[in-house]
């Protein structure tokens, strides 16, 4: 892979633009196990399946639970998703990365842990994410994966953390197997729905940051700021053994 699409992916992914650049890249190496020089050799950008822009693929995953390839190369070999391109629709919400704050903490369910790769919500038309109403509301279903088991970590619960910017931290526990007797992890479809009240319930009980800059003074809710009718679920990026976080974008510009 060269330079330059390296350089893409820290800047045009959604991941990237949500978390920054140098965050994003520190993300990527706990999440594939790898280093700068180990994330050239395993990512290429391919055109997306769904004709819209390109998406991001690695050639190997770190994890012995990982969801199916999203499709082969020329040569057969498997190729997984890890992101999309940004689809310039509006601005994607930044987020500060959650992570454990104890040094052994950090190296027990991130370094050492065995996350998840990134979950996207792709229509069955090819464009991605879905509104927060719909999320919210469990109208997941026209997702191309939604009956799909997600690949999750294979807990019982989890929790979906929020860092809006101008706000407290947020989490949120959920139940991530379903109620059969089999206790099967939960469909792409309910981790959606899971997201959608998530970030729901965030902004019902949101508590502003006492110790916020002017700076982030744009991204408060309110009849002059944020409207979260214009707020799209795009994906979730799985930080730690324990934390999943959403990956967020408005219908809107914020400047």
């Amino acid at each position: 892979m060269s330079t330059t699409q390296v350089f893409d992916l820290l800047v045009d992914g959604y991941i990237a633009r949500s978390l920054s650049p140098i965050k994003a890249e520190r993300y990527l190496f706990d999440l594939l196990k790898t280093n700068s020089s180990g994330l050239k050799q395993l990512c290429r950008t391919i055109p997306s399946p769904g004709g819209l822009g390109v998406v991001f693929v690695v050639e190997a995953v770190a994890t012995k639970d990982s969801p199916r390839p999203l499709m082969q190369d020329r040569s057969g070999r498997p190729l997984w998703l890890l992101d999309y391109s940004i689809a310039e629709t509006g601005t994607v919400v930044p987020q500060e990365l959650w992570s454990p704050q104890n040094v052994n903490d950090f190296r027990q369910y991130v370094t050492e842990a065995e996350l998840q790769m990134p979950i996207f919500f792709a229509q069955a038309n090819g464009h991605l994410g879905l509104s927060l109403d719909d999320a919210i509301n469990g109208r997941c279903q026209t997702l191309r994966d939604a009956r799909m088991q997600a690949h999750l970590g294979g807990k019982t619960t989890t929790h979906i953390r929020i860092k809006w910017p101008g706000y407290c931290d947020f989490k949120r526990q959920v139940q991530i197997r379903d109620e059969t007797a089999a206790h099967n992890p939960i469909t792409v479809a309910k981790f959606a729905h899971h997201i959608g009240r998530s970030v729901d319930a965030f902004i019902r009980s949101a508590l502003p940051d006492p110790n916020r800059n002017a700076s982030v003074e744009c991204w408060m809710f309110g009849p002059r700021g944020i409207d979260p009718a214009k707020i799209r679920v795009i994906g979730a990026i799985h930080v730690s053994a324990g934390s999943w976080m959403p990956i967020l974008q408005l219908n809107d510009w914020v400047f």
